[in-house]
């Protein structure tokens, strides 16, 4: 089993501090232990506006207006350094009552979904599902509508309105998931962290097991080998701690790969697509994705014990 070395690691986290967006240098270092978590509040700031977030929070949209996609971002960091609604700073609670205002009493809801994309996208540079079109919005499905609901009995206090929205949107949208046939690789992801946030909010114990057999199943028949494709399902992508051993072995191929694949520099290289040559600034997004991808990976490493 191939274990990132300390070698590698002090290499990594040299090289972060000189190629790195400062947030993801702050995820980094939160979750190599040399950070108090904390200061992803002050580095969320950065990317705020007067009602969300947007500024490139999520590297591949340039949009300085906010739009849920760019929300969904936000609320993924702070679930993924542990904040709940537990936590009592006063940063915090600013940051996640602004966001949930937004999506629960300004934001494009129709039929159970939140459309992640906003008109004002497409005046800026962006990829080309963040264009806003009835496409991406069929393509994008119930994500990160799930995602978002989940986060919300993770993040929110239970005497708030959005806390009991959620609660009622959340049977919603899990029975019309069980229903489908079709496969969809953001809704599945989606679905996935909702189960996550059902778990760790011991909510609706009794639709979890639905909800983990369906995207067992459909994991079970989805996933990818092809690790340098950055548009296949992969184990971490579709697996992620579900507890079956039927993922197993590729997962540790995964983990393996990814291992194998830092480049020369300490970190690793993305070769991701905006899906069009239509904005220049998708090189400079390339760049800080070095970053991001980066704190994506060495996350999943810690979390199945690759870290010597």
């Amino acid at each position: 089993m191939l274990k990132l070395t300390k070698s590698m690691q002090a290499d990594m986290a040299n090289q972060m501090c000189n190629k790195a967006r400062d947030i993801d240098i702050c995820i980094y270092n939160t979750l190599d232990g040399t950070m108090p978590k904390e200061f992803l509040l002050d580095c969320l700031t950065l990317f705020e506006t007067k009602d969300g977030f947007a500024r490139g929070l999520h590297i591949d949209n340039y949009n300085v207006n906010t739009s849920v996609y760019q929300i969904y971002e936000a609320l993924r960091l702070l679930d993924m350094l542990g904040f709940d609604s537990s936590s009592k700073e006063d940063l915090y609670i600013k940051i996640v009552n602004k966001c949930f205002n937004y999506l629960y009493n300004r934001a494009e809801f129709k039929d159970n979904k939140w459309n992640p994309n906003v008109k004002t996208n497409d005046d800026y540079a962006h990829a080309k599902i963040y264009s806003y079109t009835d496409e991406n919005k069929l393509l994008f499905g119930y994500h990160p509508t799930a995602s978002i609901l989940g986060y919300t009995l993770v993040l929110c206090d239970k005497n708030k309105a959005y806390y009991k929205k959620a609660l009622r949107l959340i049977p919603i949208v899990i029975n019309d998931y069980l229903n489908k046939n079709e496969f969809n690789k953001y809704e599945h992801i989606s679905f996935l962290s909702l189960y996550h946030s059902l778990i760790k909010t011991n909510s609706y114990i009794e639709l979890q097991d639905k909800l983990k057999n369906k995207l067992i199943n459909d994991a079970k028949n989805n996933i990818s080998l092809d690790f340098k494709d950055y548009n296949n399902l992969h184990p971490l992508d579709l697996a992620f701690d579900l507890d079956d051993e039927l993922f197993n072995d590729s997962i540790n191929l995964e983990l393996d790969h990814l291992i194998n694949s830092i480049k020369s520099f300490g970190l690793w290289d993305y070769d991701g697509s905006w899906g069009y040559d239509k904005y220049p600034e998708e090189d400079s997004a390339k760049l800080k994705w070095i970053g991001a991808i980066t704190v994506k990976n060495y996350f999943y490493l810690k979390k199945y014990g690759r870290i010597e």
